[in-house]
C-alpha cells in the first residue's frame, strides 16, 4: 500500500524549484500540502479574491482570464499559481478555473513564507518568476504607474502606531507584538521617539543570549532608528531600506512617529523590485551567487522605467545597487580572509560618489585605512581590494580603465597618504594633470570608518580656499568651460557629421559632463563636500554662491540631461545593444529637443560665467 507523503515527497523532489530544498524542507512542505480533486469548470481563484494559498497542479489543467475573459495563461502538471496575489498580497488579478477533471495540491502561505525564508534558492525561484510575470503587466511610460513611487509613505500605513514605553517589559512588548500580529513596535517616550524593537531583536538579543523576559524594552531596542518624514515619497523609503539593509521604517510628522513601514508593505506594491533586488544581493553566499543576481540589473533597470519611475531618478537606484553589491563583497571577503587588522573605509569616487550611475558604469573606488595600522595590514588591505574588484568586474562592473581603483597602490593608502594627495593636488597648475585628479573630488564613503573619510572631505573642502588653491580652482574652472555645448547659430543642434555616430550628440560629453564639473567648482568655492549634482547645487544656493534662478535652471537641465540618457540606455538595453551616449534627437518628442536646446544654452551661460569668474 503506498504512503500519500511518501508520494507528495517523492513528486515534489522532482518538481522545481521544491527540489531545490533539503530533505527536512521538502518533508515539511509535503505535510502541509492540501490534497483536493476539482471537476471542471470549477473556479479556484476569483478576480478581487484574496489568497493565502500556493496552489500546484498534480494532475489536469488550469486556464487564468482577466476581467475581459481574455486568456492569459495555462498551468499543467508540476506547474504553480496564485503567485503574484501570494507575493503581494493584492487581490486576485484573472480567474483561474479548471478545465478538466484533476487533483490540486494547496499549500498555505505560512508554510510558503517558511520555506523562502529557510532556503535562497527557494526564495529567488518565485522572485524571478514575478519578475517575468510583471513585466507584460507593466504599464507604459508616462502612465499612472509614477504615482506609486510618488506615493506618500503615510499612505502605506493602515493602522494606528502600536507602540511601548522604554520602561515596558520584553514580555510585554512581545505580547503586544503578537497580539497585533506585527514584527515590530515603536518605542516612545510620551511623544518621543526613543527607539524601535523588531522580532529580530527578540530572537537574537532575548533568546539567543538568555536575556531576563521581565527587563526594560529598552535594553534590547535599537536605538535613533533612521526615519523618514510621512510625505516622503515611496521611492525614498525603497532607497533607504534597500541601501542600509533594513527592514522596518518608522514615519514621522511634524516630531511624533505616525506609524512604521516594513519591507513587506513596499514589496505589496509594484516597487518591489529594488528591494528584492538588494535582499537578493544581501543574502548571496558567494561570488557565484551575485553574479547571478546582478545578471538581473539590466531587467530591472527597463521595469524601474516601464512601472513609471521617473528617469532622472534612476540612477540613484542603480547605484543603490552597486552599493549593496560592494558592501556585500567586503563582508564576503571578511569572512574568507578574517576580521580587518584596522579601521578602514571603502570609497566610491565619480557617478558612483554622486548616485548618478547609468547601466554598465566602469569602477571607480578606493581604500583608506588608520594610519596606526600593524605591520602586514596593507597586505590585508591589499587581498581586501582585488577580491572586490575583480567581484564587482564578474558582476558588471568593469576594471576602470584609468585604474582608479583600491588595488592600485596611489588609491590605497593610509588617512596620512590621502591628505597629502589633496594637499598636492591642491597646487597643482597644470590643467591635464587637472583633469585627472578632478574624479577624486567626488568623493562618498560607501561602507567603514566614517571618521577616516570625514577627514579626507574636510581636506577636500579646504582644497577650496587654501592658500595657492586658486591655480587649482581656475585650472578645473577653465576645464569645465571648455567643452563644446553641441549648439550652433539660431540654437541649431551640432551633430556628428561622420562615423558609427553620425547626426547624433554625445549627451554626456556634451552635456552632463559639462554640467557635473562647473557644478562641482562651485561647490569647491563653497566648501560644499556632498558629491551628488542636485544636492550640491542646493547647498550652493544656500550658501550665496548660486542665485536662485541659476541654480533652478541647472538643477532642471541636470534632471532632463540624466532623464534622457537612462531613457536611451534603456532603450539600447532592451534592443541588446551595448550602451552608449549617443542621442539622435530626432527620436525624441519635439517638446523634449527644445527642452534640450534650453539646457545647453543653461549650461554655455554657467560656462561664460565661470570664465568671466576665472578668465585666462
Amino acid at each position: 500500500m503506498s504512503n500519500p507523503l511518501a508520494d507528495i515527497e517523492k513528486f515534489l523532489e522532482e518538481t522545481p524549484p521544491f527540489d531545490l530544498l533539503d530533505g527536512p524542507l521538502r518533508r515539511r512542505a509535503a505535510a502541509a500540502i492540501e490534497v483536493v480533486y476539482r471537476r471542471k469548470g470549477t473556479v479556484l481563484l476569483e478576480i478581487g479574491a484574496k489568497n493565502d494559498t500556493l496552489y500546484i497542479m498534480r494532475r489536469g489543467a488550469v486556464d487564468a482570464h482577466d476581467r475581459q475573459g481574455k486568456f492569459i495563461d495555462r498551468y499543467g502538471e508540476g506547474e504553480s499559481f496564485g503567485l503574484q496575489s501570494l507575493l503581494t498580497g493584492k487581490p486576485v488579478r484573472f480567474r483561474v478555473t479548471m478545465i478538466e477533471d484533476g487533483l490540486v495540491w494547496m499549500m498555505p502561505q505560512a508554510i510558503f513564507d517558511a520555506l523562502r525564508s529557510s532556503s535562497a534558492e527557494f526564495d529567488t525561484y518565485y522572485v524571478r518568476s514575478l519578475e517575468e510575470r510583471l513585466t507584460s503587466a507593466l504599464q507604459p511610460r508616462g502612465s499612472s504607474g509614477q504615482t506609486l513611487f510618488m506615493t506618500p509613505m503615510g499612505e502605506l500605513v493602515r493602522r494606528e502606531p502600536v507602540a511601548v514605553s522604554p520602561d515596558n517589559t520584553i514580555a510585554e512588548a512581545a505580547r503586544r507584538m503578537s497580539a497585533h500580529g506585527i514584527s515590530s513596535l515603536l518605542v516612545t517616550d510620551g511623544e518621543s521617539l526613543s527607539g524601535i524593537v523588531t522580532d529580530r531583536d527578540l530572537r537574537n538579543r532575548v533568546l539567543a543570549q538568555g536575556l531576563d523576559p521581565s527587563g526594560p524594552v529598552s535594553a534590547i531596542m535599537t536605538t535613533e532608528p533612521l526615519t523618514l518624514d510621512a510625505s516622503s515619497p515611496v521611492l525614498e523609503g525603497i532607497l533607504a531600506m534597500a541601501g542600509r539593509g533594513i527592514h522596518h521604517l518608522p514615519l514621522m510628522r511634524e516630531g511624533r512617529a505616525v506609524g512604521m513601514v516594513t519591507t513587506r508593505d513596499l514589496m505589496s506594491l509594484q516597487t518591489q523590485h529594488p528591494l528584492y533586488l538588494a535582499a537578493q544581493i544581501q543574502k548571496a553566499t558567494g561570488v557565484e551567487d551575485l553574479v547571478a543576481t546582478c545578471s538581473r540589473v539590466p531587467k530591472l533597470f527597463e521595469l524601474m522605467l516601464a512601472s513609471g519611475m521617473r528617469a532622472d531618478q534612476v540612477p540613484k537606484v542603480l547605484t543603490t545597487i552597486n552599493d549593496t553589491v560592494t558592501r556585500r563583497l567586503i563582508a564576503l571577503a571578511q569572512k574568507q580572509f578574517g576580521p580587518a587588522p584596522a579601521p578602514f573605509a571603502w570609497m566610491a569616487f565619480g557617478s558612483q560618489a554622486r548616485q548618478e550611475q547609468s547601466i554598465r558604469t566602469d569602477q571607480d573606488n578606493g581604500l583608506v585605512f588608520a594610519d596606526d595600522a600593524p605591520a602586514g595590514a596593507a597586505t590585508w588591505f591589499e587581498e581586501l581590494a582585488r577580491f572586490v574588484c575583480d567581484g564587482l568586474d564578474a558582476c558588471g562592473y568593469p576594471y576602470c580603465p584609468g585604474k582608479i581603483m583600491a588595488t592600485t597602490d596611489d588609491w590605497r593608502q593610509p588617512l596620512a597618504g590621502w591628505l597629502a594627495h589633496f594637499r598636492r593636488w591642491a597646487n597643482l597648475p597644470d590643467p591635464e594633470a587637472v583633469l585627472r585628479v578632478s574624479i577624486f573630488f567626488d568623493l562618498r564613503s560607501v561602507h567603514g570608518d566614517q571618521d577616516l573619510v570625514a577627514q579626507i572631505l574636510q581636506a577636500l573642502a579646504e582644497s577650496g580656499n587654501r592658500r595657492g588653491s586658486g591655480i587649482f580652482i581656475a585650472a578645473l574652472a577653465r576645464q569645465a568651460a571648455g567643452y563644446d555645448v553641441p549648439l550652433g547659430f539660431f540654437r541649431r543642434f551640432v551633430l556628428a557629421g561622420k562615423g558609427e555616430h553620425r547626426e547624433t550628440l554625445d549627451i554626456k560629453a556634451s552635456g552632463l559632463m559639462p554640467l557635473t564639473d562647473l557644478v562641482r567648482v562651485r561647490a569647491l568655492e563653497a566648501g560644499v563636500t556632498v558629491p551628488g549634482t542636485q544636492a550640491r547645487l542646493a547647498q550652493c544656493l544656500e550658501a550665496g554662491r548660486l542665485s536662485r534662478r541659476d541654480a533652478d535652471r541647472l538643477t532642471g537641465a541636470h534632471r532632463l540631461l540624466s532623464a534622457l540618457r537612462v531613457r536611451l540606455h534603456a532603450e539600447q538595453v532592451r534592443c541588446g545593444e551595448a550602451p552608449h551616449n549617443h542621442l539622435d534627437p530626432r527620436a525624441i518628442t519635439h517638446a523634449e529637443r527644445v527642452a534640450l536646446r534650453d539646457a545647453f544654452v543653461v549650461i554655455r551661460e554657467a560656462q561664460q560665467g565661470l570664465l568671466l569668474d576665472y578668465p585666462r
